[in-house]
């Protein structure tokens, strides 16, 4: 949305960090979707797109410098099914890659790969009940077989892809903070917790805030009230501070007083009923709160550039 693109000089988002996801030779390129899509959540939502993923077979991966290696995350993706199976001309560059990256996630079948390159010397895993027998006959230290994940230094294993995800929540919390992680796995439904009311816009303007609490309160009681929206008092008599207060902290924080970020939820509710449902456009106006045509399609039209109408012809054309 527009209000969240006014951020300070010293607020600007770092360079996008790389992520790496390999798969064994053979693997559908679409056995990486889970994982990418949750690096792309992490783009929707934290300012700057501040991840760039690729997801291809150690063979496709162009050789160059290998201290590109030593600036990126890189998760191998192994299934439950079967070990990854590594070539002789292959093991150097495994080697290579997971003693030169920062951070390496090895998933599945792909945790044999500690052995094959002699990396396995005194470091737990986390291995598939399926692998645990001939792990161990190959020596690798398996624990007591009940530890999903592991971690042992810049090196990460999880026993399967599901199980792989808190790892890269984790990453993103080194990364982006604590916060960032907890909101992004609230949002993708990896969290358990109250109900949550956020939205992907609220989210980066939460984030945006550091996950200020009082921050966190108006922004979840203007997304429980867009239908009919609350005067500034209200939100601050709601909150138990002072209008003033209210604004001040809005600016600080976010760089837009109370009632522009209000109104930017609810053109954000409008652009989702109009490409999500069918609704008719007088329903949309009275659940959004914007009271007329005109006033709903001047604010439309400010944020996307087109008509209402236009905005879901757009989008049902593009589903079409």
């Amino acid at each position: 949305m527009t209000c969240c693109a006014s951020t300070g000089a010293t607020d600007l988002p770092a360079p996008p960090r790389h992520i790496d996801i390999i798969l064994p030779e053979g693997a559908a390129p679409s056995s990486a979707r889970m994982l990418a899509d949750l690096f792309r959540a992490a783009n929707e939502i934290l300012p700057g797109k501040p991840y760039r993923i690729s997801a291809h077979r150690l063979s496709a991966q162009p050789g160059g410098d290998p201290r590109k290696w030593q600036r990126r995350t890189v998760i191998f993706l192994g299934d439950i099914h079967k070990r990854w199976p590594v070539a002789d001309k292959e093991s150097a560059r495994i080697h290579r890659i997971l003693s030169l990256a920062p951070r390496t996630v090895l998933i599945g079948g792909a945790v044999f790969l500690l052995g094959n390159t002699g990396l396995a010397q005194g470091r737990a895993m986390a291995v598939h009940p399926n692998f645990s027998a001939s792990a161990r006959e190959e020596g690798l230290d398996c624990g007591d077989g009940s530890d999903l994940t592991t971690r042992n230094g810049c090196i990460s294993t999880a026993i399967s892809a599901f199980a792989a995800l808190p790892v890269i929540l984790e990453l993103i919390a080194q990364d982006h903070g604590a916060f960032a992680a907890h909101a992004l796995g609230t949002y993708l439904g990896l969290k358990q917790t109250q109900p949550n009311r956020h939205s992907r816009l609220s989210l980066g303007l939460l984030h945006k805030a550091r996950g200020d609490r009082l921050i966190d309160n108006c922004l979840s009681l203007m997304q429980a009230h867009i239908e009919q929206p609350l005067k500034i008092g209200e939100l601050a008599r709601h909150q138990g501070v002072s209008t003033r207060k209210l604004q001040r902290r809005f600016l600080d924080l976010i760089g837009e007083g109370p009632l522009t970020i209000y109104r930017a939820l609810r053109i954000e509710r409008a652009q989702q009923l109009l490409v999500q449902t069918s609704l008719p456009l007088s329903e949309i106006i009275l659940a959004t709160g914007f009271g007329t045509h005109s006033n709903l399609a001047r604010w439309v039209r400010k944020e996307y550039g087109v008509s209402p109408q236009t905005l879901r012809q757009q989008a049902f054309r593009g589903a079409a």
